[in-house]
């Protein structure tokens, strides 16, 4: 069991970084398009400059919506699988089975998630930042015609906010799985799965949401 464990995890941890990477990169892109053409806009509107959006942009993304939207992704694609498996296992009796026949589900089909969910979310959150700094290199550029030498500024992202940002993606997964596990391991009928999923997805957004809110007001008070 000891040497099936890393595998386990390793299958797990494919799951939620490759089977979401091209969902998290289009999503993350998307949106950081809409903020840079809208921070582009309102930016010549109000005060007629656009050379400080660079040096914000990156800021707003790593602290904020980068982590929020990977974990949002993986609420509703890992998120809700994850409940759907563990739904059917307790619905039908199969995972009462797997323990009284020593399968240990817990240790084989829980715990691998529950360990890739945070690290698949750290992987996922950095690798999004380039997909939502290259949407703003080419709205701005598109737009406005700003050099991406000039718009581009990853000296503002300091060691404290990669540490805020890895912190929020972890946390973020570990709430995935949590409310995935809290709601399929709750009494599920076999009608009750849909349901349950759905349980399942938003207690684990709006415990992010949560942990979210709670980084912020400790980041800003310190």
């Amino acid at each position: 069991m000891h040497e099936r464990w890393p595998r386990l995890l390793l299958g797990r941890l494919d799951e939620v970084v490759w089977g979401s990477l091209l969902l998290v990169t289009v999503s993350v892109g998307c949106i950081g398009a809409a903020m840079a053409d809208q921070a582009g806009r309102q930016a010549m509107r109000l005060l007629g400059d656009q050379s400080f959006i660079g040096l914000e942009y990156p800021v707003l993304g790593v602290q904020e919506f980068c982590p929020l939207m990977v974990a949002l992704v993986l609420a509703l694609r890992i998120g809700a699988g994850f409940t759907a498996e563990l739904a059917t296992l307790r619905a039908d009796d199969t995972f009462d089975a797997l323990t009284v026949m020593g399968q240990r589900p817990w240790r084989t089909r829980i715990a691998p998630m529950l360990v890739a969910l945070p690290l698949g979310s750290v992987i996922l959150t950095l690798t999004s930042i380039l997909s939502w700094e290259a949407a703003g290199v080419l709205v701005m550029l598109g737009r406005s015609g700003i050099n991406p030498f000039t718009f581009v500024h990853p000296e503002v992202l300091s060691p404290s906010l990669l540490m805020l940002l890895c912190a929020k993606s972890a946390a973020f997964g570990a709430c995935v799985g949590g409310g995935a596990t809290v709601a399929a391991m709750g009494s599920v009928l076999p009608g009750d799965v849909g349901q349950t999923v759905t349980r399942g997805v938003v207690l684990g957004t709006l415990c992010a949401l949560t942990v979210n809110l709670v980084f912020d007001v400790g980041w800003h008070l310190t």
